[in-house]
């Protein structure tokens, strides 16, 4: 994992609501964290999010399923720059 700076600080917050169903593509962690053993194979991508310059993006894995892209371009704009930025390797899930 190269170019990935550890938030501790930014609070993350999740409150239950009935009726969602998650549906579009979704991105499962395979490589490139191992020093972080809080994440492991198979978790999912829970939170990408782009600064406003545009210039980085904050993101996070976790065992449980919470988000989707809605359009596989972007799914896949996601994993192409987590490998290229960080050397991190994921797969593209059809949710």
């Amino acid at each position: 994992m190269k170019n990935v700076k550890r938030l501790m600080s930014e609070p993350f917050f999740r409150v239950p609501v009935a009726g969602i169903h998650l549906s579009g593509w979704a991105l499962k962690y395979v490589s490139g964290m191992e020093e972080i053993p809080d994440i492991k194979p198979g978790y999912w991508l829970s939170r990408w999010s782009d600064s406003a310059d545009g210039k980085e993006v904050t993101f996070n894995f976790e065992p449980g399923l919470h988000m989707c892209f809605t359009e596989e371009a972007a799914a896949r704009a996601a994993a192409e720059n987590l490998k290229a930025q960080t050397e991190i390797e994921t797969e593209i899930v059809k949710i």
